[in-house]
């Protein structure tokens, strides 16, 4: 579900808030764990779009587990170094969560990109003593300007400044490292090809700490989910759709008796009522398929259910809808073993596998 105007900004949006039970802007501490999980088929699920499906079992075809939310990030993040009018290639604090290309909103400047930059390794080519000054060797990938060094002896972010050439670089902070540490260089929190002043804005200096905001609206769990052994999957389970729901329960009493009807008043309410929640207590029953549902909140006090029932003054219900799940299909399929690990990207459903 790619962002294309301010209605799908808006769209989105609202499923993010959903999902998340929080403002979509701010995902640093959700109120609820959520769910994520595989399907290996989803009747309800149309080809490429959204669609909320209702899930009453984990049957064969579905496999979750509760994630806490305070791993997930979201496509906003801040300048790392100082971006210049005319500059072509921003660096960021936090990447990640941003796609391979795209555009981004600094203050009122819309700038696009057509890639990030990657990673490079090489050994240090002759000690150095507090000097910004590194020599290197044995090189792999490109070393470029903002990268971020580690290794041995490097202590706090400290980036490439200038690359003289592959073999002679600059650090923007001194350092003492010994002959032929191996060095690792990261750029993937630079992008690259910006063209800058997009849609009729106008190109900006921004400075560091400036935040950056993605039209993406993705999110991503930095530590990834891995499924173990116990999860049960088989060892060839293949992945059509990805889902994701919150965990959303809620309880209630009712608010004086109610004689076969479908409509209940409530309190003493903890949580959210919703529409689509499975109701449980006592004399919740007869519902042909066994399952009784809120259909209609009014407000949360009163609500209509799917299924008439009788119920005593007092009774507590609870109100699931952690089996509502928003479900899209994935541009592949993938067999999935147990152990692997996939990361879900919660702006349009789809999922990364390793």
């Amino acid at each position: 579900m790619a962002t294309s105007n301010a209605a799908t900004t808006y769209l989105e949006r609202r499923i993010l808030d959903y999902l998340f039970k929080n403002d979509s802007l701010s995902f640093a501490s959700p109120g609820n764990s959520i769910y994520v999980g595989l399907a290996t088929a989803a009747t309800d699920a149309e080809g490429q779009k959204v669609t909320e499906v209702q899930v009453d079992t984990d049957d064969a075809n579905y496999t979750r587990q509760q994630v806490n939310a305070a791993g997930w990030k979201q496509s906003t993040t801040t300048v790392a170094v100082a971006f210049a009018q005319g500059d072509t290639e921003l660096i960021l604090t936090d990447a990640e969560a941003f796609p391979a290309a795209g555009s981004v909103t600094i203050d009122d400047e819309i700038i696009t990109y057509t890639g990030k930059d990657a990673t490079a390794t090489a050994d240090v080519n002759g000690a150095v003593s507090s000097s910004t000054n590194v020599a290197v060797d044995g090189n792999s990938g490109t070393i470029t300007v903002g990268m971020v060094v580690t290794g041995t002896g490097i202590v706090g972010t400290v980036r490439v400044a200038t690359v003289t050439n592959q073999n002679a670089i600059v650090l923007d902070t001194a350092v003492t490292l010994s002959d032929d540490v191996a060095l690792n260089f990261d750029g993937t929190n630079t992008l690259t090809g910006c063209t800058r002043g997009v849609s009729g804005t106008t190109d900006y200096a921004h400075s560091v700490s400036d935040v950056a905001v993605s039209d993406a609206q993705r999110v991503i769990n930095d530590d990834n989910i891995e499924y173990p052994a116990a999860s049960g999957l088989a060892s060839a389970y293949t992945v059509t759709h990805a889902f994701v729901a919150d965990k959303n329960i809620a309880t209630a009493s009712v608010n004086g008796a109610v004689s076969a009807s479908t409509s209940v008043t409530l309190d003493g309410n903890s949580g959210t009522v919703v529409v689509g929640d499975v109701v449980t207590g006592t004399g919740i029953t007869g519902a042909a398929s066994g399952v009784v549902r809120v259909a209609t909140v009014n407000s949360q006090t009163s609500i209509v259910l799917d299924t008439a029932v009788t119920l005593a003054d007092d009774a507590v219900l609870t109100f699931d809808g952690s089996n509502i799940l928003f479900v899209g299909a994935l541009d592949a399929n993938k067999t999935l073993a147990v152990g692997d690990i996939f990361r879900i990207n919660a702006g349009n459903l789809s999922i990364e596998l390793k």
